[in-house]
Parts: structure tokens; sequence; C-alpha cells
């Protein structure tokens, strides 16, 4: 779930449309935002291609007005004489920016678009565009510019001839290196060129001048800056990213566009962004209220992808990295992509689904549980939790929100099992899912294979199944080996396999759930976007591990050849990944779809399919059809379930923008196969629990399968110590004598010799006891882990009076050590409200502050490590947790973090943390500042 940043209210509602996706785990390239200009910054889908056509398409000529000339009204005020009278398109020029620019000038024109704000109840853009009556004899410079007007400037209305005195400015100009001009030329009032505004007659009329696309290159629509135009090709929509948050969308020539690597247009990336336009909506303010051109005023409206206009009339605008038409005229909008109700038919006797949950979590990003516990945090796997690591719902309310919606789209499906990604990587958060699912279709309608915590991110892939339909069996199973690593490597996620067998006829088939690595968050070398997003390279190695893991699925025990393979692959349908799994002889079942309905996925205004599924060469003949629900990716974003950025709230608890990925269908009808059994054990392995604590497993499950019978049921705790006898179903316990992570595996064993395993991993820490806050001590008030050398740490003296530094110890507890790795014993005498500044030996001047004692061996610490401030050797204050490796950096809510920035004890805090061994989050206690602050050391207050 990525949001824009806040753009500020401006006399112009112009967007930096440039998001940098945490496509996280989600999508093709990001968590859904991308940029949308004509031509872009390169986005975390592919880098823009600049190329144009091979055969430029003619650049219209500029169309002459169609109404009859006529005499303009005379002007009587006069023309001041530092702002001599000048064409408009004598400002404007041939170029980008004007060659007139800072000059103070004076025009006259026509109203064409009235744009001005109405006090604080109508905020529209703060001014109004004047078009020069006659055009001149250059098809290469614009006859229209935008006039600033806020405030008490005198009112205008289209049609007004006008005479305005100010200065000629570029508003919204891009910085940087190697910016591209991304201006609007305007003309403004400052303080020594106060604007100047009177209306000399009124009803004059000038004809939009027809424009059309695709345009020859990205600075053709130049030439039309601040005029009165129309487009009256049929344009479709085919980007909504930004509607509900800007008031904008992206239309297109031909219909919506599609991704060049879907194999559905010929139409490369570069001629797709010359081939559309964006439709703004004449306002600066940010979420708007009502959200426009949406289809209906209450929670059923909606506008879709492929929804088309025959005409957009309206002032052509540039700024912020768009080209894009302040409309005039309201378009109208023909619902030519009507949402579907109910999920579409796929025939057969069994469906089956995937669906990516868009980070469904349980606990949320600011430390709250779906249960009503406060200050949790979520884990990349087994790691220490933080809330930072979470994703998904920042609040129970959104969550709330959420589950509606993701309930109500899995229930829609009615599938007999359903592939789950980006579902929060524990059984709590499935578990929470199937209650709230079985609550809405019927008790015990849904079952979970439980799978447990496995991989090394903070989500999975998961399966719901009906067990009325179809049965498990034996375990899940997992790669191991060269698999899991080839397919782990890049993303952490392992995929998921669970044999089932048809009740009615054991027709069985393995059931593989995948989500490869997101094409976002790309590097700057090694697997760069070549034209298939950034990670392609990895994306390959994925598949070919799924090729190997498929292979042994299908000798595992009883044979079992038929394999359906289904999940986000973060692929198009003609990239090398899915071409890797065709390859083995896997059909890719959405190419039996009409081309055009063959995506899942929006991203940069491109549609795609990234969610797939592949069936084995066995059970292509017994695939009786494929579908996508086309429920999420056409809909609009403000419609999900965020309450950020949200005045006009259109939230309903319906199955539509549930998530960002479309839910892909397939129907079987399985060929009657003999029965086959496999046992089942399902049991609960907690993750932490501490040396001496009762730690329990709940064995919830042991079935020995078929007619055989149980032989033994143990639960080896991973010490060295011996595994423990289970007669059954129920609580197995065990205690630890030491710290450390130990794998926690579950065996039954049947009769027939058959086993069936579960494990997991747990993490068990010393008991830590928890200090009560002694009399007033030093405690650390400063930590800097800036750039290379640059590292220091500061000490307070609260108390009442000079503090003998002689009892002081300050340790170094590197990598989660539960030692210390270096000391540093202090001496002297540290005054009342007094600092000690303890600074790397290599640190700059600036962390040197008079009074620093320089200490290298100490004060060489990373993000991961802690820090202990002890009194005649007991702890009075830390930072971080003793005997824990977080990973790289401490993390809390807000982004605080000890990696690369400097942390501010807070003014609140007037004693140390006693507890070196309790989980440790920064945010609690420190203020965050940028990396290389060094202003606050040598000094410190509190309140």
């Amino acid at each position: 779930m990525t949001h824009p940043a806040s753009r500020p209210l401006r006399q112009l509602k112009f967007l930096a449309l440039t998001l940098a996706l945490v496509l996280t785990a989600c999508g093709g390239g990001g968590n859904g935002g991308a940029s949308f200009p004509l031509i872009p910054p390169p986005s975390g889908n592919a880098p823009p291609d600049t190329t144009p056509p091979t055969t430029p398409p003619e650049t219209p000529p500029e169309t002459p007005p169609e109404n009859p000339p006529v005499t303009p009204p005379t002007c009587s005020a006069a023309v001041p004489a530092n702002a001599p009278l000048t064409a408009i398109s004598a400002i404007q020029g041939t170029g980008d920016l004007s060659p007139l620019a800072a000059q103070a000038v004076t025009v006259r024109g026509v109203v064409v678009g009235d744009f001005q704000n109405t006090g604080t109840a109508s905020v529209k853009l703060n001014g109004f565009f004047v078009q020069q009556l006659v055009p001149d004899a250059d098809p290469a410079t614009s006859e229209g510019i935008f006039v600033y007007a806020p405030g008490a400037a005198t009112r205008v209305a289209v049609g007004d001839y006008v005479q305005v005195s100010g200065a000629v400015t570029e508003f919204g100009q891009t910085a940087g290196a190697g910016a591209k001009p991304d201006a609007i030329t305007q003309i403004a009032g400052t303080s020594g060129d106060p604007l100047a505004i009177s209306v000399c007659g009124s009803g004059v009329v000038i004809a939009p001048t027809k424009i059309t696309l695709p345009v020859a290159n990205e600075s053709t629509l130049e030439r039309y800056e601040g005029m009165l135009v129309e487009i009256v090709q049929p344009l479709a929509v085919t980007e909504l990213f930004e509607l509900g948050r800007y008031g904008q969308m992206v239309l297109s020539l031909n219909g919506r566009q599609f991704n060049t690597t879907n194999g559905n247009a010929a139409a490369t990336h570069a001629e797709n962004l010359l081939s559309r336009i964006v439709l703004d909506d004449g306002a600066s303010p940010q979420n708007p209220n009502p959200i426009p051109y949406l289809s209906a005023p209450g929670t059923d409206g909606t506008r879709r992808m492929g929804d088309t206009t025959q005409k957009v009339t309206g002032i052509l605008s540039h700024n912020f990295g768009a080209y894009r038409i302040q409309p005039t005229v309201a378009p109208m909008f023909a619902q030519t992509n009507a949402r579907q109700p109910t999920a579409p038919v796929v025939s057969g006797t069994l469906k089956v689904a995937s669906f990516n949950v868009l980070n469904y979590f349980t606990t949320f990003l600011n430390g709250e549980t779906a249960s009503g516990q406060t200050g949790q945090g979520c884990s990349f796997g087994t790691g220490p939790a933080a809330a930072g690591n979470c994703r998904g719902a920042n609040n129970l309310n959104e969550f709330r929100r959420q589950q509606a919606k993701i309930v109500a789209a899995i229930a829609g499906l009615d599938a007999d099992v359903v592939g789950l990604m980006e579902i929060q990587n524990t059984d709590v958060a499935t578990d929470d899912l199937l209650a709230a699912l079985n609550a809405k279709v019927g008790a015990n309608t849904y079952a979970a294979v439980h799978s447990g915590v496995f991989g090394t991110d903070a989500i999975k892939v998961d399966i719901l199944y009906k067990p009325a339909k179809v049965q498990r069996v034996g375990n899940v199973v997992l790669p191991t080996g060269a698999d899991l690593a080839n397919y782990t490597a890049a993303s952490g996620r392992p995929p998921l396999a669970q044999r089932f067998s048809t009740v009615g006829n054991n027709g069985g088939f393995w059931f593989v759930v995948n989500h490869f690595k997101s094409k976002g968050s790309c590097p700057t070398t090694g697997d760069i976007d070549l034209g298939q997003g950034c990670f392609n390279l990895a994306r390959i190695e994925q598949a070919k591990a799924l090729n190997s893991f498929v292979g042994k699925l299908k000798l595992m025990g009883t044979p079992e050849n038929d394999v359906l393979m289904m999940g986000d692959f973060n692929s198009y349908l003609l990239e090398d990944p899915t071409k890797e799994l065709e390859a083995a002889g896997n059909e890719s079942l959405l190419k039996r779809m009409p081309a055009n309905d063959r995506y899942t996925y929006v991203f940069g205004g491109e549609t795609g399919a990234l969610d797939h599924s592949y069936a084995s060469a066995s059970l292509k003949s017994q695939v009786s059809g494929v579908s996508v629900w086309h429920i999420n990716s056409d809909e609009p974003t403000a419609l999900d379930y965020n309450t950020d950025f949200t005045t006009d709230d259109r939230y309903a608890p319906t199955p539509f923008r549930a998530s960002d990925h479309d839910p892909v269908l397939v129907g079987l009808t399985l060929a009657a196969d003999a029965a086959v059994t496999q046992p089942i054990v399902t049991a609960s392995i907690p993750a932490a629990v501490k040396v001496g604590e009762t730690y329990s497993v709940n064995i919830s499950e042991a079935t020995p399968g078929g007619t055989a019978t149980l032989a033994s049921l143990s639960v080896d705790w991973g010490d060295g110590t011996a595994a423990t006898t289970a007669p059954g179903t129920g609580v197995v316990t065990h205690t630890y004598a030491a710290a450390g992570t130990f794998s926690v595996v579950v065996t039954l064993t049947n009769s027939a010799g058959q086993t069936a395993v579960q494990s997991g991993s747990v993490t068990v820490s010393t008991v830590v006891v928890v200090i009560p806050p002694g009399a007033p001590d030093l405690f650390i008030s400063e930590y800097v882990e800036g750039s290379a050398t640059n590292k220091a740490l500061e000490i307070y003296n609260p108390t009442a009076s000079a503090v003998d530094l002689s009892l002081y110890t300050l340790n170094l507890y590197s990598n989660g050590a539960a030692a210390p790795s270096s000391s540093a014993p202090l001496t002297g005498s540290l005054p009342v409200g007094g600092v000690l500044v303890l600074a790397n030996n290599a640190a700059t001047a600036a962390f040197k502050p008079p009074g620093t004692v320089i200490n290298s061996s100490v004060i060489n610490f990373n993000g991961d490590d802690a820090l202990t401030l002890e009194k005649s050797g007991v702890v009075i204050d830390r930072l971080g947790q003793v005997g824990t490796d977080p990973g790289t950096e401490w993390t809390g809510v807000g982004g605080v973090s000890t990696l690369n920035q400097t942390l501010r004890r807070k003014p609140s805090i007037k004693a140390g943390d006693r507890n070196p061994g309790l989980a440790f989050d920064p945010s609690v206690e420190w203020d965050s500042f940028p990396i290389d602050t060094s202003a606050g050391l040598g000094s410190h207050t509190v309140n």
C-alpha cells in the first residue's frame, strides 16, 4: 500500500507524479503508483523508451479559428511604460520557457478559461487563461497564457476581452541536473510589477484548436500551452491512480494501453506515451470532494479503465511532468467496461482461484492488533518483531474495512480451493480471514492448511479450501535445498504446495501457490530493468527452481502428475520467467482467454497480467475454463479501504477495489483416481519463549490416513534433548534451558510407514527482570550513526549535583552478542545539566564539540548493535536489545531507526531505560533526524 506525499495547495494543481514504488511485495513495479506524463521519468516498471516511432505521425497543423474575424473591443486602460504591449505568442516563444521571463509586459486577449477562486467555497486554479484573438504566423508559438490572479483580483468571465499587465514567470519548473523544462508560462504580479486587469468587452468567442493524438514527440504540444483545445478522437481511461488524490486521470487513444510484454498490442512503450493525455479537474485542492468523473454520487459510483469519451475540450496546460487538459466543458463518459457483479463462470466440477489480498495483516502499522493488543509488531519470518515491519492497514478501523472487502471478494469467487498472496506471515492472519469468511458464507465452509511461519519476508502465500469438495492428501510441502535457495534468494517467499483429492471420484492434483519477486525497488547495478522490469534475472531463477520443485512433487509418495501452479508471478505473459515455465511443458492458461481480457494489474497506465495459472501437461485436458474477475485493477484506487487522503469517502464493503490485483479462476473436471491417503499432522508452533518458561506446542490434527493407524507422534525440540512422545492431539510442553533459536519438528508416522511433518522455529531468550526506575541518574541523550565514521554518543546528567564518572562504563554489544564486544570506562566529573560526548576517533569536527572524549572502540557501532550505560555493573540505560540481532537496524513506528540517522532523546524522558533484554522500539523515547545531523551535540534539555 503506497500513498503519494502530500501536495501543497498551489496556484495551479499540477502533480509531480513520480512515486518510487515499495512495490513492496505487491505488484508490477510498485504498490500501484506511477508517473503518467507523456514522457515520464523512469518508473519502477521499465525505463521509458524515448525512441520515436519508426514512422512518426504527422504533426497536425494548428487549426485556425472557425469563427469569422472580429474587431476586438477597445481597451481604454493605459499601458504601463515599463510593461509594453506584447503579443502572447511572443511571450510564449518557440521553446519550453519564455524568452521574456522576468520582464514586465501587457497583453490583450480573450478569456478562454476562467479558473479563479471564489473565496474558500470554490477553490480552482486561482487564475484564468487568456488567448490572443488573432494567431501569429508561426505555428510553433502558443497564443494562450495563464494569468495568476489570486485574492481580490478583478473578476473575469469566459468571453471577456481583457488587458493584463504583470511580470512573465515560469511556474512549477522541475529542478535538478538534467531535468527537462517543465513549467507553465504565466503572467503574475510582483512587488515591482503588480498585476493589473481591465475588462474591455465581453461576448468574444474563440473556437477551440483541434489537436490529435498521437503526437510526434514530447514537445509537440508545447505550441498549444495555455490555449483552448479540443480532442475529438475517442479516448479511453487508461490510468486512475490519482483520481481521488488529485482529481486527474490519464486518457489514451485506441483504447486502454497494455504493457508491451503482455502480448496484446504492437505499440511500444514510447508509442503509448505519445498517445495519451492527462485529464485534470481544473482545481487545486488535494483529495477533492466530490471526486470528479465518477459515474454516480453514491458508493456505487465508479469510473473504470476502458471507459470512453468522444470529446475533450479545455485548456492545455503543462506542469510537473504532464501535458494536461483543464476542462471547460464537462466530458461525457460511456461505461464501456461495466462492473462484473458476479464472478465469471469457468465450468467444471471444481473451481480453483488465486488472489493477492494486498497485505492482509492482523497487526497494524500503529502497533495494534485485530484482537485489541497494543505495542505489537510484525516479523520477517521468525526475526524480531517491530511495528515498522507491518504492512496493510494503519489501524483497526482500516482493517475492518479491508477485511469486509477481501471477504466479499473471496465469497464472490466461491472457489473450492483458494491460493492467497500477501497475507501476514503467521497463521493468526489466515485464521482471522478464515473466521470472517466462514461467518459470511456459513460455518466450516472453508478450512486452512495451517502452513505456519515460513520464509524470510513479512508476507507469505497460503491456501484455503472447502472440505466438502476436496480433501488434503498429506501435509503442505515447501521446497528444500537448491530449489528453496534459488527461489527465495530474491524475495524470501517460498512457494507452498498442497496435494488435494476431489470428494466423490478421488481426482487428485497438486496445487502450488507462488509469489515471485516484484519489479519495484530497482537496483542501480546488476539485475536492472532491461525491458521486463527490475529483477527479471531473479524471476527467471525462481521459475527454474519452481520447475525443479514441481518435478519432485510429482514423484512424492504415490505419483501425481497433475499440477496447477497459480499466484502472482510478477511477470507479464511474454516475459522470460513465463516462457521458462511454458518450456517445461506447462500451459499458460490465461492464453485461452480473449487477448483484451488477459490482465490482472495496471501500472503506469499500462495494463497486463501479473497473476497467472499454469497447468502441467497431464492436467491441460482436465481444465474446463479460465477467467479473471476484473474487480480491482479497473477501479479507482480511491475506492479501496484506506482512510488517509479521504475527504469524499466512497468506501463500500463490496468486492470492488478489495485489492490492486484481480483474482484468477480456473475450472477443473478431474478424471477419477484411485484413492490415495497420506497422514496429516497440524500443530501450532509458537515463535518465541523465555528460558525456563513452559513452551507449549498444540497438536490440533493427527490423522494417520485411510485404514492406517497411528504408529508414533513426537516433537523434537531442536535443543539436543530427547524428543517428547505425544499420545495424540493436544498440548505438548517443554522447557528450554538456554537461549538460542531452535527448530521444532512434529513428526507423525503411521502403520504403513508413511510420515507427516510440521516444523517451525522458536527463539528462546533469557528472562528479563523488569527493574523499576531508580533515582535520577545519567542517561544517553543523543545517538548519531552518520556517514562513514561520523558516529557519536552523548550522555546527560539530569541530577541535582555533579557526578563522578569513574563509577560508569559504556558497553557495546555487536551483532546480537550477549556479552560486551567493547567497553569504555568513563573518567572525570560531569556537572549538573552537563553532557559528555563520545565520538569516533575519525569523525569530523562537527561531531566533536568541546568536552568530547575520543574512544574509537565503543563508538564504532552500527545500526544493529546495542549499547548499555552501566553504573557499578548495573544497567541504568540502554539503546537496542542485548542478545538480539535485528538484521540491519532497530526500527520503530514512523520510520524512526538506528540506521544512518541521528536520534535525540525526547525532552519528556528524564531517566534511562534499565531493561536491556526487552524488545527495543526507538520511536518510544527518541526523535529522529537526518543522517549526519550534529547540531544537537554538546547540550541537552528536558521538560
